[in-house]
């Protein structure tokens, strides 16, 4: 996992902290908005070598900040925390069979980085098009095994926000174009005993959303002058 910021340092997945079922109890994706430290988990190393964009935070900003598909909230709070420091997230992997590493993309607050939305972007004829969006906070999304792995942190209206109810976890594959849920299950964290249960999944195929393939934008780079030949 790689948090975006002016170099590249790793990011394990972060857990978030707000209701699933309600958000985060405000309006607006609260994605500058402060809140509970995350607790992090670890997470395997993204086995597909990272793309050009997922190094660069203000071209993958810019780059979300033009995808129409994605919410207006979330494109207008899309803004560096401190200098080229945005609140984002990434993993790459083969998710789709595009016609490179796909692209996850999670947008969180400044600070916490408590998961605000969470995307997956697939290349196509060196664009990338947005194909799977979850803007349920606190949402946050990875590449497991090949498959997109979305986690959902739940709590109840009374619970202390370091003491989750319990956490559900949803796998999709690629199917047809779409992503569709192969495995769920609920972690109870409030048992006696913590258990994780399966659950029934979803026949229907994760809504795709209206995305046009966006050109990354990346910087042009500029090759250095060459020496001058010897003896001129």
């Amino acid at each position: 996992m790689r948090r975006i910021r002016p170099g590249t340092a790793a990011m394990g997945a972060l857990t978030c902290a707000c209701v699933v079922v309600t958000g985060c109890g405000t309006t607006g994706t609260g994605a500058r908005k402060e809140g509970p430290a995350p607790s992090p988990s670890l997470r395997r190393p993204a086995t597909a070598p990272a793309p050009a964009i997922a190094r660069d935070p203000q071209a993958l900003a810019t780059m979300v900040r033009r995808d129409s598909s994605v919410s207006q909230g979330v494109r207008e709070d899309l803004t560096p925390c401190a200098g080229d420091d945005y609140p984002m997230a990434t993993d790459t992997g083969d998710l789709t069979a595009g016609d490179g590493p796909d692209l996850v993309v999670n947008v969180t607050t400044c600070g916490d980085g408590l998961g605000v939305a969470a995307y997956v972007y697939r290349m196509v004829n060196g664009k990338y098009q947005n194909v799977f969006a979850d803007e349920r906070p606190p949402v946050y999304g990875s590449v497991e095994d090949g498959q997109l792995q979305i986690i959902h942190e739940v709590y109840k209206v009374d619970d202390p926000v370091s003491y989750p109810t319990g956490q559900e976890s949803v796998l999709y594959a690629w199917r047809d174009g779409r992503f569709v849920q192969v495995a769920r299950n609920y972690a109870d964290f409030g048992a006696p005993t913590p258990t994780v249960r399966p659950e029934p999944t979803s026949t229907e195929p994760a809504p795709r959303p209206d995305s046009d393939p966006l050109d990354p934008d990346l910087p042009a780079v500029t090759a250095a002058p060459s020496a001058p030949a010897a003896g001129r």
